[in-house]
């Protein structure tokens, strides 16, 4: 599906006019010590332009008590015998909020070695006429302190980092405009289950695809 960009948004906001729109959409949830295969979750999103430049974001993710859909981003599904003889869990349909959170979304400037000259001439649309510009993003859970994250968005996708004590990465989120859907991947670092004391690896926390609405 095709972007149309709505001339009357700031220019700075132009790269992140495919995230701008209410969406709502299911993905899947690992928590530890839990069967991730029946995690479902649903997100309502609601992404604004400001009026200084910035996007506003709005999010509400739900835990519901039903089996999740394991959308195309899922990295959660599990290979499983076609003679699996356990009956598959329906579920009560119970919603518990998992998550508020609100915050502001600030388009820097052009990440170093962007070749203007080739973007310009290329196709729009295509992976030459993209330029990748510095994001910042502050948000925050209810109850929670701010984060304060940052990364880039280069066409159609965004990636996003949350750095700790050391400058360590704990947390990413990437997303991705995919055929007018919204598919996006939230990790975090977490110690490895069979690993040494202290080692760890970024793991996958949400999983989820939305539909503008």
């Amino acid at each position: 599906m095709p972007i149309t960009l709505d001339t009357s948004l700031p220019e700075s906001l132009y790269p992140l006019a495919w995230l701008i729109g209410r969406w709502e959409g299911s993905g899947a949830i690992q928590l530890p010590g839990q069967d991730v295969s029946d995690a479902r979750i649903e997100q309502q999103l609601e992404c604004t332009a400001a009026e200084d430049g910035t996007l506003q974001w709005r999010s509400l993710v739900h835990r519901v008590d039903l089996p999740a859909p394991l959308p195309p981003t899922s990295v959660f599904a599990r290979d499983e015998a076609e003679d699996d003889p356990a009956p598959a869990r329906q579920g009560s349909g119970e919603r518990t909020l998992l998550h508020r959170e609100e915050g502001r979304w600030t388009v820097g400037e052009l990440l170093p070695g962007q070749d203007l000259a080739l973007s310009e001439a290329a196709r729009p649309g295509t992976p030459e006429s993209f330029l990748s510009y510095r994001l910042d993003a502050q948000l925050t859970r209810r109850g929670e302190s701010p984060e304060q994250w940052a990364g880039e968005v280069r066409g159609p996708r965004v990636q996003l980092a949350l750095r700790g004590t050391g400058d360590e990465i704990t947390e990413t989120r990437m997303f991705g405009y995919v055929r007018g859907r919204l598919m996006w991947l939230w990790e975090r670092r977490l110690p490895r289950p069979d690993g040494a004391p202290g080692d760890t690896s970024m793991t996958p926390y949400l999983s989820l695809e939305l539909h503008r609405v």
